[in-house]
């Protein structure tokens, strides 16, 4: 699955939630991602918006872990009002346009040489017993894992470097949050839009958006089905938070691809601040 079609504006609204990020910042920022397709996380930081660290701590709390200040570390880690003032993350090379593909975390760890595949079979196995339990807590009290090894991983998966791992290991402590009652839940539904539109039964529920997320693009790239989604529902409220269907994105490949063949490049994607930059800067 491209970068493109992952559900960027979700993830977005819940940094919005946490206060990392103004509903201003993030529409810029979803805008540079649809023009670029370069991963929200890199566009965040790399304007200003919010810090990798800071962003990291957010995406680990998803995930059912909490990463704060260790006792008696020499300085406190940035608050959320203080994150702009920290010094930027490193950004990673830009993945080549065949490797934009969305990496699952349960892959990224396997393939960075946190987990081993038995560790991931294992932790997936509890949480298809315990549905309620997410993924990276699941990891971390079994001790296959780390809060700041999870931290690292997750930047990673969003284009961030966060630095040497014993840094982190030396500024935080892990707290473990299972989930409460009363959070929402995300569920990925296969949909069929033709002859009529149908939803299909649950495959698969989470109260972390970003497992779903993880869900739903791994099952697009493994089943190619003709449409999915992910409905998010709380309380007696609920929402439609992401679509995908296999028309629309043959569809908008076509297009793309006629479009490189027209002009040599992909317009959709084409960065023209920084290629202008670039052109017009003094030798």
């Amino acid at each position: 699955m491209d970068q493109a079609d992952f559900p960027w504006r979700s993830l977005g609204l819940l940094l919005v939630d946490k206060r990392l990020l103004t509903p201003r910042e993030l529409e810029i920022a979803l805008d540079e991602q649809r023009r670029t397709g370069r991963l929200l996380g890199q566009i965040l930081v790399g304007n200003g918006s919010v810090t990798g660290l800071a962003l990291a701590q957010a995406l680990t709390e998803q995930h059912g872990v909490e990463l704060r200040p260790s006792k008696g570390a020499e300085e406190p880690l940035p608050t959320d009002s203080q994150h702009q003032a920290e010094e930027p993350s490193r950004q990673l090379p830009e993945p080549e346009a065949q490797d934009r593909a969305w990496r699952p975390l349960g892959k990224l760890l396997v393939a960075t040489g946190f987990l081993s595949e038995t560790e991931l079979e294992r932790a997936l196995a509890e949480q298809r017993e315990r549905p309620g339990r997410r993924l990276g807590e699941i990891l971390v009290a079994q001790g296959s894992l780390s809060g700041p090894a999870l931290a690292v991983a997750l930047a990673k998966q969003h284009g961030l470097d966060l630095g040497p791992k014993k840094e982190l290991d030396a500024g935080l402590q892990t707290v473990i949050k299972p989930s409460t009652p009363g959070q929402p839940n995300y569920r990925v539904h296969e949909i069929v839009y033709e002859p009529t539109y149908q939803q299909g039964s649950i495959l698969y529920d989470s109260t972390n958006f970003l497992e779903a997320a993880d869900f739903a693009c791994e099952y697009v790239e493994r089943r190619n089905p003709q449409g999915l989604e992910i409905q998010k529902t709380d309380g007696r409220a609920s929402e439609i938070v992401w679509t995908y269907s296999e028309k629309r994105a043959a569809a908008e490949a076509v297009s793309r691809k006629r479009l490189v063949e027209t002009f040599g490049f992909d317009p959709m994607r084409w960065d023209t601040r920084g290629r202008f930059d670039s052109d017009t800067k003094s030798p």
